[in-house]
């Protein structure tokens, strides 16, 4: 019997050690801390290699953190994430998105809260975008980008012409604008809504939130407000409106977004409504780069929203596992403290890429960046198709297309959407 014990307590103590032995392996062999980060940088975009860059420098300062970067082709990516959070085995780090795409692991008490580093960001990120990661008070990653959806690009020597030095800033005046330019047999706006998200994702997601405010959507989703309330309707109505005053191309539910960027990029058009994503090919394609400028959409009459916000979305953040350990987590601490800096931010900017803070641009930056980039730091408004559920998205979408053919109105899409919502909820 005494032998059976003392068999026991070595097997026992040979356990304990093991596991002890694996844990600090895990860490390091030679006491520098390993973290792996998941991302999906894998495309050869210039800002995915700045992201590798900075990860690569921090290596080289950090001789006691190393960051092991895993890139995993987009497709593949949120499914893996998915897949292994089920099953408790996520990565040191990895790269997460907003809203309900978080969510989960944040329910599954996967990621860890970074609240106690969340004020080495105060004065160079606004907390209106901080708030994009943030879930009951706590904040799980932080954003490297912003994509903006509601920006009006517009040639300033056309828009001169019919007499506007600059850009009108209520909707009044902006139809004014729009009625002078077809007095000159000149088309007002290029939308290309073939694929049949631009007239929501870009038009009514600024528009919207002028008439209704920001809390809106949610307080719907909620079942503290109906899209049929009269607000929304006025919004939908807009484009109902602007296709009556013939803004729009003719051709608009037959090309599509890159297509219509086309024609305003060779002067056929006064203005492009798009998003942020706009910028660059518009930069690297237009002569005189100076005659292109970039506004948000104008405040509406009686409308209930802030006129200084522009509908957008934070874009991909790190998140930290949970699960790490103390010594790990104060790594991965000093790891987004370190990447999450200016430098990162100012050669974001030279990528042509809108970022959450408000860094100094050089005389290199093209103007209508640097406004598109201050625009951002209002604070963003929702985007409907980063926030409904697909149902509900297809139906808007399809709904405001039906809107400029004439087969629908907007008091009809509005009760429809409300229809499908009240239908999911039964």
């Amino acid at each position: 019997m005494k032998t059976i014990k003392l068999l026991l307590l070595g097997v026992a103590i040979t356990f304990i050690l093991a596991a002890c032995g694996d844990n600090e392996e895990a860490q390091s062999e030679d006491g520098v801390i390993e973290l792996t980060l998941w991302n999906d940088w894998t495309e050869d975009r210039p800002e995915n290699t700045v992201y590798k860059d900075i990860i690569e420098k921090f290596n080289e300062q950090h001789e006691d953190i190393q960051i092991i970067n895993e890139s995993i082709p987009h497709d593949d990516y949120e499914i893996k994430l998915r897949t292994q959070a089920a099953g408790n085995q996520l990565p040191d780090m990895m790269r997460v998105w907003p809203g309900t795409r978080v969510q989960p692991l944040v329910e599954g008490n996967a990621l860890l809260p970074l609240n106690p580093i969340i004020d080495h960001w105060e004065g160079l990120i606004p907390e209106e975008i901080l708030q994009d990661y943030a879930v009951d008070g706590n904040y799980y990653a932080i954003p490297s980008n912003i994509s903006e959806t509601s920006l009006i690009f517009y040639n300033k020597a056309i828009v001169s012409e019919a007499g506007y030095e600059e850009f009108p800033t209520t909707y009044d005046e902006f139809k004014s604008l729009v009625e002078e330019l077809k007095s000159n047999d000149i088309t007002p706006i290029s939308l290309g809504n073939k694929a049949i998200w631009p007239l929501q994702s870009v038009f009514i997601s600024g528009i919207a939130d002028r008439y209704t405010g920001s809390d809106f959507l949610g307080n719907v989703l909620n079942g503290d407000g109906t899209f049929e309330d009269k607000q929304f309707i006025n919004a939908l109505s807009v484009i109902d409106e602007l296709t009556k005053l013939e803004a729009f191309n003719e051709d608009m539910n037959t090309v599509d977004e890159a297509q219509s960027r086309n024609e305003f990029i060779k002067g056929s058009t006064a203005m492009h409504f798009a998003g942020s994503w706009a910028i660059g090919p518009i930069m690297d394609s237009v002569e005189d780069v100076e005659n292109i400028g970039v506004a948000a959409f104008p405040s509406f009459e009686g409308g209930e929203g802030d006129p200084s916000k522009i509908s957008g979305v934070a874009g991909g953040g790190i998140a930290v596992n949970s699960n790490l350990s103390e010594a790990e987590q104060e790594a991965a601490f000093e790891f987004l403290k370190f990447y999450y800096s200016e430098e990162l931010f100012q050669q974001l900017v030279q990528a042509n890429i809108i970022v959450p803070a408000d860094v100094e641009m050089d005389d290199s930056i093209p103007q209508v960046f640097k406004d598109a980039n201050s625009m951002a730091q209002n604070g963003l408004s929702p985007v409907y198709d980063a926030t409904l559920t697909p149902e509900l998205t297809d139906i808007i979408n399809n709904g405001l297309q039906s809107i400029t053919l004439g087969d629908k109105t907007p008091e009809e899409l509005a009760a429809e959407m409300q229809a499908e919502w009240d239908k999911s909820n039964e």
